[in-house]
């Protein structure tokens, strides 16, 4: 796991990655109340009714890179004001996910090994009077304080585990912090076709305040390693403001390519958590399959 150029620059980051967030904690917060802590075992699709309304519906579209796309959420009815709970953001970035979910009432804890991004995260959280805490960490070498309820690692960066050693010692640890029976959520990009396996390229934008951030997420397929299962993909912002536009490019980082049925054999290899689902998206209504896959897959996991 590197600390890409692009993770330097946690403004622009905050608003280029602000699509969806509040329909993707909406989705925590369904997980939370459908099987958290305390539920009994049954699938999480046994109880989408009650909660398929407070779900994400999608997240941008592939794009050609010469053609942006603007990817505002659309409003979600239904949300639930408060969650309850001590809540763990792995690799929480410009901390979108545990600041809005500290609005709804959460302690959250984030980690990410970026200090500009635990900086800037900390000083939102005290401008708001929010009860999240920041740290630099490496989820390589996780040493974590719980207990937690619930934890989540979202937008690709459980692929920075490159082995099966460390993606099973991973798991170890966080389910070493979380309660009996606390939630893991990951989410990360999977291929929906054999021949598009690291060769993708992915676009969006947002816009506030005069300041439009373009994202570009590109696969290098020249780099990629058959026996390793590993490519090299990179992060480009595009920055638009005060009448300028210039670039900032991540650089190449090396990341896992990890199919669905690898990902539940490695769970189950971990002896510690059980795959209560995978997902075409943030929506339990969409269990994974070929027909409905987006280009990532969200899976939700539960501490025996």
């Amino acid at each position: 796991m590197t600390n890409s150029e692009v993770y330097r620059h946690p403004r622009y980051y905050a608003l280029g990655y602000r699509w969806q967030t509040e329909a993707e904690c909406d989705f925590i917060q369904a997980c939370l109340a459908a099987h958290g802590p305390g539920e009994v075992g049954r699938p999480l699709d046994s109880d989408v009714g009650a909660t398929a309304a407070v779900l994400a519906r999608g997240r941008p579209e592939r794009a050609s890179l010469g053609h942006a796309r603007d990817a505002h959420p659309e409003p979600v009815e239904g949300r639930v004001q408060r969650v309850e709970g001590r809540l763990l953001d792995i690799g929480c970035g410009a901390g979108r996910h545990a600041l809005e979910l500290a609005r709804r009432g959460a302690a959250v804890q984030g980690i990410d090994l970026s200090p500009e991004m635990v900086a800037y995260v900390s000083e939102a959280a005290r401008t708001e009077g929010l009860d999240v805490t920041v740290s630099v960490a490496n989820l390589r070498d996780l040493h974590l304080e719980g207990p937690f309820a619930a934890a989540w690692c979202f937008m690709d960066t459980f692929r920075f585990l490159l082995t099966n050693g460390d993606i099973v010692e991973h798991l170890r640890r966080v389910a070493a912090a979380l309660v009996p029976g606390g939630l893991y959520l990951t989410d990360f990009w999977v291929p929906r076709q054999w021949d598009q396996i690291g060769s993708e390229i992915h676009q969006w934008e947002q816009t506030e305040n005069g300041l439009t951030v373009r994202v570009f997420y590109l696969q290098h397929p020249e780099s990629a390693d058959p026996v390793s299962q590993t490519f090299e993909d990179e992060l480009v912002l595009e920055i638009h403001e005060g009448g300028t536009v210039r670039e900032i490019r991540g650089g190449r980082t090396k990341t896992r390519l990890l199919m669905p049925q690898e990902f539940r054999a490695l769970v189950a290899e971990s002896g510690v958590f059980d795959l209560l689902g995978s997902y075409s998206d943030f929506d339990l209504a969409k269990p994974l399959a070929a027909a409905s896959m987006s280009w990532r897959m969200v899976s939700v996991l539960k501490r025996r």
